[in-house]
């Protein structure tokens, strides 16, 4: 298990323990299951629910995640980017400031930017503020030429990990 904790700007901060599938010292990936207080939606549609499972890579070099979602029968729902600090080691795991701005690709590749609102009216640094929206311009051009998830998730070996059995 691994301690993962995200602080977010002007909110209180979330941590969660998750399975530890990988640490190269460049990524950790960890495995975990979705409880959440009401499934997560857009427009009235659920995008994830409770009992979801969700595959987390956190690359230490780069401005956001991805956590590739799957349902209780292991079928890919899509992928979730939170932008989000690079990370740094803290004594259990690592921790990244969450900026607020977020990511759904569905596996078809449409995608939905989420939470601009929230983002708009937080306070974040003009530097801050100006590389979060790079890297969302940055994911939305990527998705539009290469598809989603990046392939340096892809790259990530995956066989030996159990949970897609």
């Amino acid at each position: 298990m691994t301690l993962v904790r995200y602080l977010r700007a002007g909110k209180e901060s979330r941590e969660w323990e998750q399975r530890l599938l990988l640490d190269t010292g460049r990524i950790i990936v960890t495995s975990f299951i979705f409880e959440l207080k009401k499934p997560f939606s857009h427009m009235g549609s659920p995008l994830i629910e409770n009992g979801f499972r969700g595959v987390m890579y956190d690359p230490f070099d780069r401005w956001y995640n991805v956590v590739e979602v799957m349902d209780q029968q292991g079928r890919l729902k899509g992928y979730y980017s939170d932008i989000r600090t690079p990370p740094i080691r803290i004594e259990d795991g690592y921790e990244a400031m969450d900026l607020l701005l977020d990511l759904w690709v569905y596996p078809d590749c449409r995608y939905l930017v989420l939470d601009e609102d929230e983002f708009q009216e937080t306070y974040l640094s003009p530097g801050i503020k100006r590389m979060a929206l790079n890297t969302l311009d940055h994911l939305e051009q990527k998705i539009k030429k290469e598809g989603y998830p990046p392939g340096w998730v892809k790259e990530v070996r995956k066989e030996d990990w159990g949970i897609y059995r």
